[in-house]
């Protein structure tokens, strides 16, 4: 098969992180997701790997032509397990899917991986809140919330297949569907074995797909077509049903701020869901390579455009950093990087016309004890080889934004990255982001040539946008993470 050739439409959105506070308004999307991928090697443990010369270059991740044109039918009655990431700084959750689509209804089991549990059933544009204890007997109708029994066809109208490539080890085909406010677009992977959805990826809360689209990243644990259900006899059990003192949504919405709160951690059946699953994490914390070489593909959430490749050579021997993003052949860009030099950091723009254009809008080289440094915590670790986790044990970090937003990130024990991303601000919010880094080739102990590094003479030094307008230096300390000119060392 041939490589899919990337789309590719620019646009100029920019999101405010607060790593750096101001400076991010200055920057393009695309660089964005550029930049933020530099930032996440942060995130890699000690290295002990042989140097490889960087005459071998790195190569590019590619999505193939799409197996399958046609939307993937789930079956019938199936049962899924699933790891959820929130859109704010709220838990980990895993979930139990019970689904019979001759009602058609769903339960929705729902653990937090901190703490707390609870048990909704849905039929029609009914929601039930069911007893822990599993009996079926005491519904309490929650009314219209907004959630609907799953569908067999997951994606919207208008959907395309963007193409095929793995995920990890997993082989997967990626599909992208519109989404409002257009032309924003949300994400879903099929896995190309049987279909099932292996990861799915939504740039705002909503009512979609119900439970699904109510968190950012969600990730599939198992899934499996079953005979029959018992959900027509829980459906009996429901009415007549006690009404909740509050109904729709918010009876929704203070079921799960109610879980988020509790005490006590469904421990039982999170062994029993996902035994490798850990609420406990590691106590040290990684520092930063030496030399690395690494690449990914990003994914957008512009409905126009397609994935695109990036790679990413380090040299703390050199104090250098350069992040490259490559636009497809039909692009008037031919590249756009993110060089961190020392204490200042670049935004070049290459045309193919031969054109450069450089923003000096970024803090200089991380240091190699950031991870130390950033106010990240561990919210997980899923130990041991699963399908989520192919080259071994994982910690899954969050780290804080401009708030409500939180970075999710994996990595390995041994310090593999395997995904990187941020949520968007709010969910009505037109320009809304989600950065998706999705690793790829991984080479600890890459040498990169010193060229890789070289400023091109149209970066001049210039001072920050913030200070060139008199306003006061941003408060977020940069210099932690960062070389920076007032923290040279």
């Amino acid at each position: 098969m041939q490589p899919n050739h990337f789309e590719q439409r620019r646009t100029g959105a920019g999101i405010d992180i607060n790593l750096c506070g101001p400076v991010w308004r200055l920057i393009s999307a695309a660089t964005i997701y550029v930049f933020l991928v530099g930032i996440d090697l942060g995130f890699l443990c000690s290295l002990r790997a042989v140097a490889q010369n960087s005459d071998t270059p790195l190569p590019l991740p590619h999505l193939e032509t799409c197996q399958y044109v046609s939307h993937p039918l789930l079956p019938p009655k199936w049962r899924g397990v699933f790891l959820m990431a929130p859109f704010t700084a709220s838990q980990l959750a895993l979930s139990e899917i019970i689904y019979d689509g001759s009602l058609p209804a769903m339960l929705v089991n729902l653990y937090g991986v901190r703490s707390g549990a609870t048990r909704l059933f849905v039929i029609g544009n009914q929601t039930y809140l069911l007893p822990q204890d599993g009996s079926d007997g005491r519904c309490e109708g929650l009314g219209d919330t907004g959630w609907r029994p799953l569908p067999r066809d997951w994606l919207a109208e208008g959907a395309q297949c963007a193409g095929s490539a793995p995920l990890s080890e997993t082989s997967v085909q990626w599909w992208k569907a519109p989404t409002q406010p257009a032309p924003l677009a949300d994400w879903i992977w099929f896995k190309s074995s049987d279909q099932s959805p292996f990861r799915l990826l939504f740039q705002k809360p909503g009512g979609q797909l119900s439970i699904f689209s109510s968190y950012a990243l969600s990730y599939q644990v198992r899934f499996e077509t079953i005979p029959e259900t018992d959900l027509a006899a829980v459906a009996l059990s429901c009415h007549p049903n006690k009404r909740a003192q509050q109904s729709g949504r918010s009876a929704l919405h203070n079921v799960l701020r109610t879980m988020e709160s509790s005490g006590a951690r469904a421990n039982k059946d999170i062994n029993r869901l996902f035994p490798e699953l850990d609420s406990v994490c590691p106590s040290a914390r990684p520092n930063w390579p030496e030399a690395l070489g690494m690449t990914m593909v990003l994914t957008p959430l512009d409905f126009h455009t397609n994935p695109v490749a990036a790679e990413v050579q380090y040299s703390w021997k050199l104090r250098s950093q350069r992040t490259r993003m490559f636009w497809p052949a039909g692009s008037p860009i031919a590249h756009e990087d993110v060089l961190m030099l020392a204490t200042r950091g670049y935004s070049v723009t290459h045309q193919r016309a031969g054109l450069v254009q450089c923003l000096a809008a970024l803090p200089g080289t991380p240091r190699p004890n950031w991870i130390s440094e950033a106010p990240c915590a561990c919210e997980a670790v899923i130990k041991g080889t699963t399908a989520l986790t192919p080259y071994g044990s994982v910690q899954i970090l969050s780290c804080p934004a401009t708030k409500p937003r939180v970075f999710w990130t994996w990595y390995t024990f041994e310090g593999r990255p395997m995904l990187f991303m941020v949520t968007p601000s709010s969910g009505d919010e037109p320009t809304a982001l989600i950065t998706l880094a999705d690793y790829f080739e991984w080479r600890p102990g890459y040498v990169a040539s010193e060229d890789v590094f070289e400023k091109p003479a149209q970066c001049r030094e210039m001072p920050s946008a913030s200070r060139a307008k008199g306003q006061a230096r941003s408060a977020e300390p940069c210099g932690r993470c960062h070389l920076t000119p007032d923290r040279p060392r």
